[in-house]
Order: C-alpha cells, then structure tokens, then sequence
C-alpha cells in the first residue's frame, strides 16, 4: 500500500490507460476466433479503446485546452462504458438501450460543459460525472443480473461493476468533503487511492468480458458435443446419460419416472416425396412444437432418424399420457410439405425395469403397437 502511495495520482491514471489497449486487442482477437455466436466482444473492445483515449485527453489537461482534457476525456470515459452496456446487451441477446442513453449523455456533457466553461464548479462537475458512471455501472448490473445465467464469469462481473460504482461514489464523497484537494490530480492520499482503486475495478471488469466470453464458448462447445445440430434434442448418448442419473436418482426415492418413445409416421414418404429438406424441416417443427409443452427438468433425446424419446422426471403414466396428447395434437397442426403425424408409447419405471434399457425397451413395445394399431396414437406399455 505504501508503494502505491507513492505514486501520484496522474501515474496511476495513466497505468489505467494503458491496460485499455492490451485487453482491447485480447477481446478484438477473441471475436475473430470465437463463434459467431458470442457476440458483443467488439464493443466492449472499442469501449475500452475509447475510455483509453479518454483517460490519455484527462491525464493531459496541464498540456491541451481544459475542454479537451477535461470535457472530452470525460464524456469519452462515459461513452466507452455505454458501449460496454451495449456489449453485453448483445452478449446477452437483449434489445439496445442506446437509444435512451445517448440522449443522456448529450445532456450530461452539456452539463459538464456548463460547470466548466460557464459556471466553473469543481464539485458539482464531480457529482455530475460519478453518478453518471455510478449510474452506467448499476445499469450494466442490472442487465447481467436479470438476464444472464449467474454463473462464475457473471458474478465476478457484477462484483467488478460494483466495486467500481463504490470507487466513484467515495471519490464524490470524498470532493464534496475537500479530500480530492480541488482537483483530480491534487497530491493527496485520497487521490491517488481513488485512482489505484478505479484502476484495479477497471482490469477486473475487462477480466469480467473475458470470462464471460470464455464461459460461453465453453457453452457452446458443450452443447456442440451433446445436442443435435440440426433439432437441438439431446444426442443419444448424452441422453442416455441424463435418463441413467434420472433413473438412479427416481429409484432411490421411489418416485415415478416416464418414457415417452415417439416416431413421425410416414416419414419416408415426406423425404421421398418432398426432398430431405422438407424433411429436416419436419424433424425441426416437431421438436419445437414438442418443447413448447416440456417442463425445464424434461429431457428430449433424438435417439436417429425420425425416432425421438422424452424422459419425464416426477411424471405417472396417466400424467405422461397428457403430455403425450399435446404433443401429438400438436404434430397434427403441421402444414404444406411437412405435414406429419406421430406415433407414441409410454412406459413408467416399475420394480421389473432393471436398466434404462429394460424401461425404453417397454417403452418401444408400446410404440410398435401404436404403430400396428393405425398410427397417430398413443400406447402404454
């Protein structure tokens, strides 16, 4: 800490300065190599190029005209964590909110402006400029918080986020007491502390995109390796390894578990007739419609070709037939090429069932006799 105290304060907003490049270029080659899908990356990594310029505009005033330094160098710092909000709005696939804020930040510069060109007011120019950022920063908590899965990387964000609105509301706290000395760059301890503090949250929210990206790819790798790439059901074997956890689990605590085995009829017909895209595009239909009537503990497994299973946790047979009906009912309302139905047989966990296999064997009986029996039906083994 003494170490730290010796450096004055311009120093340490220097230090801060130059990590914004470093991690603007870590996030830059993160978007080029990263998928597609991970979006955002490119605005929190022009955010921290623009609060890099505005920090360098900020730590020059004794050089440029104090409405470059001062004026600029603030709005700048601004702007760049607007765009980091905007960056995680899109990691987060939310709509912008720019529109609201940047008619803020026009009138907060004007206000800025005003307490250093017209009315100069070193206190108020602070109190102005700290709750803006204090406000950006409990904006962008907010979005990660009600949107994001709060995971690791999402925490340790917010944590960032909100140690850095703390720094700047001590540093407002602290110029309205007569602590800063009238001045940012004033040799105070309260300064440079301010400054190695807002230093500090700085590389830990950049830590924080990192991570988040990082976490996401790990996601989609996840999901690469265990969904179907083309329905998004389970593949087999990762259905196959929550349905044998499921199954252990509903065993120890005697509860009901069900298999629901399920086929498109006719499928062939729809691909020799239609093409296999009208085909894909069936296959693609039915799962959709079908997760429209699955709770978030159910599990779809696309076991290959039309043939699908669903694994219903804490679900009797008579329960099971209802989720069943829907589905089916559903299948029904499929139109033009990709018209289908679907076939369907239930089977619940009884002492018998001495494996999975055992249980989704039942539960293909009961399948083959829906099909036997006319098609478009349910069965219960």
């Amino acid at each position: 800490m003494g170490a730290i105290l010796k450096l004055d304060a311009r120093t340490i907003l220097v230090m801060t300065a130059m990590m914004g490049p470093l991690m603007a270029v870590v996030l830059y080659s993160m978007r080029r190599n990263y998928p597609v899908s991970v979006r955002g990356l490119g605005w929190w990594a022009g955010g921290a190029l623009v609060q890099f310029v505005g920090i360098v505009l900020i730590a020059t005033r004794d050089v440029l005209p104090t409405v470059f330094s001062i004026l600029l160098g603030n709005v700048l710092m601004m702007a760049g964590s607007l765009m980091w909000v905007a960056g995680t709005e899109k990691f987060l696939g939310r709509p912008s909110s720019m529109r609201i804020w940047l008619p803020l930040l026009a009138l907060v510069s004007l206000a800025v402006a005003a307490l250093l060109l017209v009315w100069p007011d070193y206190v108020l120019r602070v109190l102005v400029i700290n709750g803006s950022m204090i406000a950006i920063a409990l904006l962008h908590s907010h979005r990660l918080v009600l949107h994001s899965r709060f995971e690791f990387a999402c925490r340790f964000l917010v944590l960032a986020l909100m140690a850095s609105a703390c720094a700047w509301l001590v540093h407002a706290t602290g110029a309205v007491i007569g602590y800063t000395g009238g001045s940012v760059f004033a040799p105070t301890s309260f300064n440079v502390a301010c400054n190695a503090a807002l230093t500090v949250t700085t590389l830990l929210t950049l830590i924080g995109f990192v991570l988040l990206a990082s976490e996401r790819v790990r996601d989609e790798f996840e999901r690469l390796a265990t969904r179907d790439s083309l329905t998004g059901a389970l593949m087999r074997r990762a259905w196959n390894a929550a349905a044998q956890l499921e199954m252990d689990r509903h065993r120890r605590h005697g509860r009901d578990l069900s298999l629901v085995a399920m086929d498109l009829d006719y499928f062939k017909r729809i691909n020799d007739t239609f093409g296999h895209q009208a085909g894909d595009k069936a296959l693609m239909d039915f799962v959709d419609r079908a997760s429209t009537h699955l709770r978030s503990q159910d599990q779809m497994g696309r076991l290959g070709g039309e043939e699908f299973v669903l694994l219903l946790p804490e679900t009797s047979a008579q329960d099971a037939w209802v989720v069943a009906e829907r589905i089916r009912h559903s299948s029904e309302l499929a139109e033009n090429e990709t018209r289908y139905t679907v076939s369907m047989g239930i089977a619940t966990l009884q002492t018998q069932d001495h494996s999975l296999q055992a249980l989704l064997g039942r539960a293909d009986e009961a399948l083959y006799r829906a099909k036997a029996n006319g098609r478009n039906r349910i069965e219960f083994a």
